[in-house]
């Protein structure tokens, strides 16, 4: 009876700790521990003069969901959730930003090298309410440059 109790105690422990959605209080699923882990956390920062990036995710697969920042200089801070899928080396994701003064939905287009994401860049459209790239096809990657981090 006390070893069902226990065995019972510890998995309501962890489906309660795992409902959390924040992805920073994945602790256990902080780094990638080998090659064949397909869901672990990563975490990538952008940190230039008085302008900061911060993204915070949870990778399962090849799908990714999390949190994503930006505190620009005399700019109104963008706090984000977003989802998106990486194809090869590129991050597709659709974000969701809350300002103080509004919410948008916007396509975002990252680089993989290495141990860097780098944000894609070009002409936007306003389609179905979503701000998204006129043409994806011609995405330059010549915007923010974010670092792997490791995650708090």
């Amino acid at each position: 009876m006390k070893k069902s109790l226990f065995t019972i105690s510890v998995i309501a422990n962890f489906l309660l700790s795992s409902c959390n959605s924040n992805p920073t209080q994945h602790s256990a699923l902080n780094t990638k521990r080998s090659d064949e882990d397909s869901t672990f956390n990563v975490c990538y920062s952008s940190v230039f003069k008085k302008d900061t990036v911060l993204m915070n995710a949870l990778m399962y697969g090849d799908s990714i969901k999390g949190s994503l920042g930006y505190k620009l200089y005399e700019k109104d801070e963008n706090n984000g959730s977003f989802f998106g899928k990486m194809f090869g080396d590129t991050l597709k994701a659709v974000c969701t930003f809350k300002t103080a003064t509004s919410e948008s939905v916007q396509q975002l287009i990252f680089l993989r090298q290495d141990t860097l994401l780098i944000q894609g860049s070009g002409e936007h459209i306003e389609q179905n309410g979503k701000i998204v790239f006129a043409k994806p096809e011609q995405v330059r990657f010549d915007g923010l440059v974010l670092s792997k981090v490791l995650c708090k």
